[in-house]
């Protein structure tokens, strides 16, 4: 027979606090009537004491009981701290996995622009920290989605969803992990985004300076060709002589022009923050292949700007605060910006909402099977914001009217369609499929 003790417990203690009261309010009642036939008026002070802390004694018993009841009620179940273990387990092996593949690829690129002589080898952990840590922001909400829908497809697939059900507390459930999960995620993807992101990319701004400011182009490797892609440059150096870089070859090519330098000597310097190379006693032809069309230019000081490590950072609005956006002149981009940092404190509670009806599946599916829908959610959903922003930058009528929060009210209606769809059988695609292929059949 079924225990029945628990659903009991509450209404066994509210039955006997219901008596307390109703015990305390007599005797009081009886009390009064009693003080109030005294004729000694003299006593009329110590009456108005004594109502007042019997009032205040059974305040506190009132107090104290509904505070434990309180607090009873905000406790996590055995479920919830099952469901909660599941989640984070699974979402730090999904953050974990893209972590590393962001890792890998910044790293591979880092090494790309090492080679290339852009930055010093010396700054790429700097670099790689920085740069994983402004792509973490972004992925946040796709890997909370993704470890949901792991979790929740394992509950359905296991069909422990029906023990829940059976239970009777399966919304109750439900509801509480919601907003467990994307509350707490939304305040914090709020500031990192809001605050920590700007920080991150003027830092990543600064530091690729700095690397670039110290690398050395070419002129200090004598005997070797190196390239530089940022600039179409091959350069050569025969010989240094008293740290001088002696008999110089720049190839460089721009608009479909080629230019050959040769110079006798040349040196790199910095000053007022902008780095220099200059090329002494040389020649250079500049022309298009195949025409014979060249220009022949001869010069004792040649100086060729290569970076200004003093840029204004003010023109560039990843890196402005949440204030300076909103006081910004230039409305458009700035609504752009503030709208792009939006899209990821938002997008966790619309892409948590998306796991839960991605997390149904059958009993004897695959728990990986949906997987495939929310990455292809996720990508529509971010490059849907992605072209909203550039037409806001644009000043786009459709854009600028209308922002990024036409994409975030289509997510959740396609949304609230799926739910439809799995819950109550509304627009079947199993249906539509059988419908489309009979159709096939007839014609």
């Amino acid at each position: 027979m079924k225990d029945i003790s628990k659903y009991t417990k509450n209404l066994k203690k509210w039955l006997d606090f219901y008596k307390l009261c109703k015990s305390k309010l007599h005797h009081l009642s009886t009390w009064i009537i009693s003080r109030i036939r005294q004729k000694k008026s003299r006593n009329n002070k110590n009456f108005l004491g004594e109502f007042v802390q019997i009032q205040k004694v059974n305040f506190l018993e009132w107090a104290i009981f509904q505070k434990n009841i309180l607090r009873k009620s905000f406790l996590f179940l055995i479920i919830d701290r099952y469901l909660l273990k599941s989640f984070f387990k699974i979402f730090l092996s999904v953050f974990v996995v893209l972590v590393l593949v962001i890792v890998g690829r910044l790293f591979v690129r880092l090494l790309q622009y090492v080679v290339d002589g852009r930055f010093d080898v010396n700054m790429i952990f700097e670099l790689l920290f920085l740069s994983t840590t402004k792509s973490i922001i972004l992925l946040l909400p796709f890997a909370i989605m993704i470890g949901l829908v792991i979790s929740l497809s394992k509950l359905y697939r296991d069909s422990e969803i029906s023990a829940l059900k059976a239970s009777g507390k399966f919304k109750e459930v439900f509801t509480k992990l919601f907003y467990t999960i994307s509350i707490p995620s939304f305040f914090i993807i709020f500031i990192l985004s809001m605050f920590i992101s700007p920080h991150v990319i003027t830092n990543i701004q600064k530091t690729k300076i700095e690397a670039a400011a110290t690398s050395e182009i070419g002129l200090t490797s004598p005997g070797k060709f190196i390239q530089m892609k940022d600039k179409n440059w091959i350069i050569f150096v025969e010989d240094i002589e008293d740290d001088i870089s002696k008999r110089i070859f720049i190839k460089s090519s721009e608009n479909n022009k080629i230019s050959i330098e040769t110079a006798e000597e040349g040196d790199e310097f910095l000053e007022d923050g902008i780095r220099r190379l200059v090329l002494k006693n040389g020649q250079r032809y500049t022309g298009t292949p195949g025409t014979g069309n060249f220009q022949v230019m001869k010069y004792d000081i040649h100086e060729v700007k290569l970076l200004n490590t003093t840029p204004d950072f003010s023109v560039n609005y990843r890196m402005k605060g949440l204030y300076d956006l909103i006081s910004d002149k230039n409305a458009a981009l700035a609504s752009a910006e503030i709208q792009w940092r939006l899209f990821a404190p938002i997008s966790v509670i619309i892409l948590v909402l998306f796991a839960f009806v991605l997390g149904d599946v059958a009993p004897r599916q695959n728990k990986y099977s949906n997987i495939l829908y929310a990455i292809i959610i996720y990508f529509i959903y971010s490059n849907l914001i992605i072209i909203s922003i550039n037409g806001i930058q644009k000043n786009t009528l459709f854009f600028s009217i209308f922002g990024t929060w036409w994409v975030h009210a289509f997510a959740i209606l396609i949304c609230l369609i799926l739910f439809k769809n799995n819950k109550n059988q509304i627009l079947n695609f199993n249906y539509i499929k059988n419908r489309i292929e009979n159709l096939k059949h007839k014609l």
